[in-house]
């Protein structure tokens, strides 16, 4: 297969600066646009500047229904968003990510709450998208950096040591001190302090490509604003770089339409802001824009970071992502610009004004009536003309004087305004329900519950701007934050979120591209959110069935839970984590009831124990006593046995003796023999 030679070439520097300047200056928002002409229209219209009287001397009544449509969607919107934390939620990726998504959560929470004004960014960015058709806000991340001096005396030469392993100075210059032999001497070093930034852009600033559906597919969009010849340098631009900028009519940005249409309600639409006092005050029209294009001639299209002024190329660079988020109150479908919520209230404005003006006129006019005089009926005619009240007017004659003839007002004016009222609230959604002010929904007959219906119906189409606020800023900033967050900040930090103190390592986080936006709408809707969990709380606590499965960490969870749906910022402050509790101690009184229970228990044992102790002795006894008896019986048996025998052995022994004796005798001589005799 044979390959086509490559025909494409790379872009010069010069031609990169034509193209952006094309781009430029075919954008929506810049100069003397419609868009730019009907957002100062919208402007004069909110600050009640527009309608203008007919005549002159008529009523400078205007109907404020631009400004009352504006600042109603707002608070309704800031209420939902901006009343509580936690209003995001990045959901986990799998099982072990659950402690890390929470802790994201509540960092990004702090980065948009803490580290940036996140309720003046909401509130900027809702009005710009209800009177500008759109509202954005740039998400970049700041590098800043403090350089801090400190000094030091009276140190030993083992306390110098010590501080100089302490940290990395960019100075440490200890001298001694030869009368005291210590040291003395001065420290400098450089703090990081950069952070994410979260600025939202004046409507005239941001350019986009003219057919755009939406930031991440437009080829073109920028950021148009001014600086200083000295806030160019701190970026890090050199002299050179930036020297003979702003000597063009670019800077001309003050007399911006929209400009001149925000200062004009305190007169300084005609003051020159361009500071010519020095030269490093003089400021410098710069666009930093984002374009996809084939720089190096390769056939492949890149994003780019071009930062210009004055038709000079300062900075390029190829980047990922557009740090752009915008909120579109009324979106078009494929289109970036939505309706315009404000300039749809205009029409009524209008009407309102008019037949306001025509009421207050006609009682004027009734009250102070114009005359007509016959000629040379009045004496003095001065004193028709100062028209004081109670004044003498002297005439002539009595029929030389009388009041014009005047139309009586027309009964249907005040149908028409409140035809008008109920127009303005089909059109901007807002209805006097949804503000508490209809005092037939708020009688006696209605209950609670179908005044709240009737309310959450009446917020139906203010529901839909606050989803497509949540979708369309909300969700993508939160989301970039996390992005800037994890991409840049390398070092773990100690930073205190929802009450407590924890380590955050965002460099360690994972890669998201969800999140949940939660949502309050309506009035009193996060105290029934609320009190559904409270229900639920209350059943699994009384159902001992279930009291296994509803364990102490599943009512600490819950418990948390209440206190952010009720609205309480910091919930683990009135509450302890049960991990870190102390093993529990049982009650003291129920203790000493225990211990009674024990005792008389062990002494009941005892009695039983001796009792059987007692028995068994007895029986031991007996027995002994059965066991000596028979030994005495056979003692005594034997005593009598042995006494028999004894007998029988001395009767035998007496019977032998008597026999030896007998024996002896016969063997003894007559002669020799002798007797005695007994008289027995």
């Amino acid at each position: 297969m044979i390959m086509a030679e490559n025909t494409f070439e790379p872009m010069t520097k010069e031609q990169l600066s034509a193209v952006l300047e094309q781009q430029i200056r075919t954008s929506v928002g810049y100069y003397d646009s419609k868009l730019s002409k009907e957002r100062e229209k919208v402007l004069d219209y909110y600050n009640a500047l527009l309608p203008k009287p007919h005549h002159q001397g008529n009523s400078k009544y205007v109907s404020m229904d631009v400004y009352d449509a504006v600042e109603s969607a707002k608070a309704y919107l800031l209420e939902t968003f901006a009343a509580g934390r936690r209003i995001v939620s990045f959901d986990p990726i799998d099982g072990e990510d659950v402690d890390q998504a929470k802790v994201a959560t509540d960092y990004c929470d702090h980065v948009v709450f803490t580290q940036n004004e996140g309720f003046d960014i909401f509130a900027e960015a809702i009005t710009d998208g209800l009177m500008a058709r759109v509202g954005v806000a740039k998400v970049y991340w700041d590098t800043l950096s403090e350089n801090i001096e400190e000094e030091f005396s009276n140190l030993s030469l083992e306390e110098i040591s010590v501080l100089e392993q302490q940290g990395n100075y960019d100075e440490f210059e200890p001298e001694l001190n030869e009368e005291t032999g210590l040291y003395d001497g001065s420290i400098s070093r450089t703090e990081d302090k950069s952070k994410v930034r979260i600025e939202v852009l004046p409507p005239e600033e941001f350019l986009i490509t003219a057919q755009a559906k939406d930031i991440e597919s437009a080829p073109f969009v920028a950021h148009r604003t001014k600086k200083t010849y000295s806030e160019l340098l701190k970026e890090g631009y050199e002299i050179s770089d930036i020297k003979g900028l702003g000597e063009s009519d670019e800077s001309s940005m003050d007399m911006h339409p929209e400009v001149l249409a925000r200062f004009e309600s305190i007169g300084a639409d005609n003051l020159d802001l361009n500071g010519e006092m020095q030269t490093q005050s003089k400021y410098i029209l710069v666009y930093e824009c984002y374009v996809s294009l084939d720089f190096k001639g390769d056939g492949k299209t890149c994003l780019y970071r071009v930062v210009k002024a004055g038709g000079k190329i300062l900075e390029m660079e190829e980047v990922d992502h557009k740090p752009f988020v915008a909120f579109r109150p009324l979106p078009v479908p494929h289109s970036f610009y939505g309706s315009n919520y404000a300039a749809r209230v205009i029409p009524t404005q209008n009407a309102r004004t008019v037949l306001t003006r025509s009421i207050l006129d006609h009682t004027i006019i009734t009250n102070n009536p114009r005359m007509q005089v016959v000629k040379g009926a009045l004496v003095n005619p001065k004193e028709l003309l100062e028209n004081r009240l109670g004044g003498l007017v002297n005439v002539t004659r009595p029929d030389g004087l009388l009041p014009m003839p005047q139309a009586p007002l027309n009964p249907f004016v005040y149908q028409t305004i409140q035809m008008l009222e109920s127009d303005k609230e089909q059109t901007t959604g807002i209805s006097k329900l949804s503000q508490g002010m209809n005092k037939d929904a708020l009688s006696k007959q209605n209950s609670e519950a179908m005044v709240e219906g009737l309310v959450s119906l009446s917020q139906q189409r203010q529901k839909i701007v606050a989803r497509n606020f949540a979708n369309q800023f909300i969700k993508p900033l939160y989301l970039l934050v996390y992005r800037l967050v994890n991409s840049n900040e390398k070092r773990e930090k100690i930073v205190k979120v929802a009450g407590d103190f924890v380590r955050v390592t965002p460099a360690d986080w994972k890669e998201r591209n969800e999140a949940t936006v939660e949502m309050r709408l309506g009035y009193g809707e996060q105290e029934r959110e609320a009190q559904k969990y409270v229900a639920i709380h209350a059943m699994l606590s009384q159902d001992p069935s279930v009291a296994p499965l509803y364990a102490m960490p599943n009512k600490y969870k819950m418990l948390q839970i209440i206190l952010e749906k009720g609205g309480v910022p910091n919930p683990l402050d009135f509450l302890t984590d049960p991990a870190t509790l102390p093993p529990p101690q049982p009650d003291p009184m129920m203790v000493a009831q225990m211990q009674m229970q024990k005792q008389t228990l062990d002494i009941q044992a005892r009695q039983v124990s001796v009792g059987e102790e007692k028995v068994k002795v007895m029986g031991e006894i007996e027995a002994m006593s059965l066991r000596m008896q028979e030994m005495k019986n056979k003692m005594d048996a034997m005593a009598k046995e042995r006494d028999l025998d004894r007998k029988e052995f001395e009767a035998m022994h007496k019977a032998e003796m008597a026999v030896r004796e007998l024996q002896l005798a016969k063997a003894v001589p007559e002669e020799n023999q002798k007797g005695i005799y007994s008289p027995n």
